[in-house]
């Protein structure tokens, strides 16, 4: 409830100030930093103030100060207070503002906010935005076909920027804490997207003998490490540390590839969440690193180009990961179907015999000599594999994931083996315990088994101990009566 408080003034004479704690439409305390929003007004008279406490008590104090002095005195004419600005204005604003973002960060949001939020919400007043229409935004992207992680990722920046407004005073509550949005959810079956992609022990072997030996120890330190690939690419030679009399050798993730800005350039810059770590590795990793470490001096890059360069991630995806895992799960004896024929004399172009380029079009590439496609659709298809059952050929249900997916494995490795969640975090280098558990909590099965077993063994009854019990709750009964 509101409450009001007399108090004298200077002059003799007294104001009676009215103070309730801002809700919002749900009726929940709104919290600024943490702290209670209070609003409060002062009147000349107590009858002001009996009315400015029963307008705020009939709007279930969700008015500010200022909405309840409006509905008394009417808006002043003279209110130099500065209009609320429109998110797209406001999100200009706090988005320059932000300290803890890289540039290529930086420009990444404020291409998803243009992408994503500007049309439907960036010309509405912050105070105009509700939940409701936060929760229309939502389902119009879920049926313009976005995943849910991308969803999630566009809510979390939304939401982080209307909370910035509250603690401006811009709004005086964030709307996207009232809609029921749960990340990553699916609404209507509520089974999210899936589980992280891994491969299996056996499953890595057979995809890592597809790659060329000079990639080895590169998806060998992914894998056994769980580094990120910004990370394991930009690892200087000075970072791998040799192993001592007492100590195992050692890698040292300090920092990590950054973009200046989308689609722009990259540099050397500090680890996601500044998570500097070390981490033991293996003697098979050291000995497979040392030749890499061979004659570079300090800051030189283990993991590189052939001329020292950086690694881009989507060279070697397409170039190097892409082919060595669709070869991985072909077999020599049964290979996918061939695209093409050999046909002597033909003339032509290769889409008047249903040629297409990998956009699914026409192609009107010639036709190779002798054949019914041009040079670059003859063979199998990039993607296709084969689908028998013989042994040394690698079968997985999703081949997406991209060398990431050595990450999750890494993880998924390591809780099969009971590691501490803790340990696995800080190995991964998450920011928290609560990011490793909402990636990996699928893999932690046996923690809950464990729960369950300890709480059925702490009420289990001890052998010849039935009549004692019995008898206790006979002198719980008595006590009862007393």
């Amino acid at each position: 409830m509101a409450e009001i408080k007399e108090r004298p003034r200077a002059d003799g004479s007294s104001a009676w100030r009215v103070r309730w704690r801002l809700c919002d439409r749900n009726g929940s305390l709104v919290k600024i930093d943490g702290k209670v929003a209070w609003q409060s007004t002062t009147w000349s008279t107590e009858k002001l103030a009996l009315e400015a406490k029963a307008t705020a008590e009939a709007h279930r104090h969700a008015w500010t100060a200022e909405q309840v002095e409006d509905a008394i005195l009417g808006p002043s004419d003279t209110d130099s207070k500065p209009s609320v600005p429109t998110l797209a204005e406001w999100f200009g604003e706090w988005i320059a503002a932000v300290t803890s973002i890289s540039p290529g960060t930086r420009a990444t949001y404020q291409q998803q906010f243009r992408d994503h939020m500007s049309e439907p919400l960036g010309s509405k007043r912050l105070d105009e935005i509700s939940a409701l229409d936060v929760g229309k935004w939502i389902n119009r992207r879920r049926t313009d076909g976005a995943k849910n992680t991308t969803i999630t990722r566009d809510f979390s920046l939304l939401q982080h920027c209307l909370q910035a407004a509250v603690r401006e005073r811009h709004i005086s509550h964030n709307p996207c804490k009232e809609t029921n949005f749960v990340r990553n959810q699916v609404a209507d079956d509520d089974l999210g997207e899936g589980e992280v992609l891994v491969f299996t022990p056996e499953q890595y072997k057979l995809l890592r003998a597809s790659f060329e030996p000079k990639w080895h120890p590169l998806l060998d330190f992914l894998v056994r490490t769980g580094a990120r690939w910004s990370e394991a690419t930009a690892l200087p030679v000075e970072n791998v540390v040799a192993p001592t009399a007492k100590s195992k050798p050692k890698v040292q993730i300090r920092r990590a590839w950054k973009r200046t800005g989308v689609g722009a350039g990259r540099y050397l810059g500090p680890t996601k969440n500044r998570r500097r770590r070390e981490m033991t590795i293996d003697d098979s990793l050291y000995q497979a690193l040392k030749p890499l470490l061979k004659g570079k001096k300090k800051g030189e890059l283990v993991f590189c180009g052939d001329e020292g360069q950086m690694l881009d991630y989507s060279n070697f995806y397409h170039r190097v990961w892409t082919p060595a895992l669709a070869d991985a799960q072909r077999c020599a004896q049964h290979p996918p179907e061939m695209r093409g024929q050999r046909v002597a004399g033909l003339k032509g172009r290769c889409r008047d015999h249903g040629g297409k380029n990998d956009q699914g079009k026409p192609c009107g590439a010639w036709l190779s000599p002798g054949w019914d496609r041009c040079v670059n659709h003859i063979g199998p298809d990039p993607a296709a594999v084969s689908d028998c059952d013989c042994e040394g050929v690698l079968r997985l249900d999703d081949s997406g994931g991209g060398p990431h997916r050595l990450r999750h494995t890494c993880a998924s490795w390591l809780f099969a083996k009971k590691l501490a969640p803790l340990a696995i975090s800080r190995r991964l280098g998450h920011a928290t315990l609560a990011v490793t558990s909402e990636i990996y909590g699928h893999l932690m099965p046996e923690s809950d088994d464990a729960a369950a077993d300890a709480l059925a063994e702490m009420l289990e009854d001890p052998a010849g101990d039935d009549e004692d019990l019995a008898e206790d709750d006979e002198g719980l009964a008595e006590d009862g009566e007393d």
